[in-house]
């Protein structure tokens, strides 16, 4: 490396022929007729060194070098300060920083001494563009069929909200305002009567499902029934010796088909006694026929 460097400053002597040294204007200055190297950017030369080996030191924090130099000392950054609404910026040894404003502001000025904060767009405006570092926002009205409502340095104008199918429009939308949408009036009253009538069901299937309604359910229960006639009394009936049931053996023959063949002047005895007897006839629940005798067992007829 040092031999490259002697080959180098030599060749650039330009001494042969009696001609100035042709120095990289670069990387190199003139000194004494020879060609000497500068410290790289993000440094600084010390007089420690000489003219092919330069000794350099870094910048300091705050600092910066963008460009070979034989300067002994680097430049200081510019100072962004906070209280003007300035960025802190992340410095860099080799380059010159610069001040920035905050987000939702600018430069106040072309000298940009300080930064003051976008304009909001007013409600019926919107961002057409919106501000940067040195430019505020550009605001435009809203067109038809948009708005905003509000105040905001970011926000375009929006587009008013669509009515769905069979919607209709319950508030026009304006500048400021967006559309406000219904459902039609025929369309609620058929939803309001499709409604009571489930709900309607479902109240009257547990009634008659649940047990936990047993008053309810037997006051339905007895309002559907059909109307029964009352019973009917057992009214005694009387009934004279000499009649009979159509088809019907009265009851002393009945009783003499039991007994053992008599001879005719006997049955005629014990006819002529049981005629005396009154014959009581009652019907029972069941729509039959009891036949009693006083002192006699009851018989029971067919209906």
């Amino acid at each position: 490396m040092r031999l490259h460097q002697l080959v180098v400053g030599f060749l650039s002597s330009g001494r042969a022929g009696g001609r100035a040294p042709r120095c990289d204007p670069i990387t190199q200055y003139n000194q004494d007729g020879g060609c000497c190297d500068m410290c790289p950017p993000g440094t600084s030369m010390t007089s420690l060194g000489n003219c092919l080996e330069p000794q350099c030191k870094k910048c300091e924090d705050g600092e910066y070098q963008d460009k070979y130099t034989k300067e002994p000392k680097c430049h200081l950054q510019p100072y962004c300060d906070p209280n003007k609404n300035f960025q802190i910026p992340k410095y860099n040894l080799k380059e010159r920083s610069v001040c920035s404003c905050r987000e939702g502001f600018h430069c106040s000025s072309s000298h940009c001494t300080s930064c003051v904060p976008h304009t909001a767009c007013n409600p019926g405006y919107g961002v057409k563009l919106r501000g940067n570092h040195s430019k505020d926002t550009e605001c435009e009205r809203c067109s038809e069929g948009t708005f905003s409502q509000n105040g905001s340095q970011t926000e375009a104008c929006q587009r008013w909200t669509e009515c769905p199918w069979g919607w209709e429009v319950v508030q026009a939308g304006t500048d400021i305002s967006d559309q406000i949408c219904g459902a039609p009036r025929i369309r609620a009253v058929v939803i309001s009567v499709v409604v009571i009538f489930i709900v309607s069901l479902v109240v009257v299937g547990l009634i008659f499902r649940r047990p936990c309604w047993p008053e309810g359910k037997r006051c339905i229960e007895l309002c559907m029934e059909e109307k029964e006639d009352p019973p009917k009394e057992n009214k005694p009936l009387v009934m004279h010796p000499t009649a009979t049931i159509a088809d019907e053996p009265t009851l002393p023959e009945r009783l003499i088909s039991r007994e053992e063949p008599r001879t005719p002047e006997e049955v005629d005895d014990d006819l002529s006694q049981e005629i005396s007897i009154t014959t009581e006839i009652h019907l029972t629940d069941n729509g039959k026929f009891v036949m009693q005798d006083k002192g006699m067992k009851e018989v029971k007829l067919e209906a």
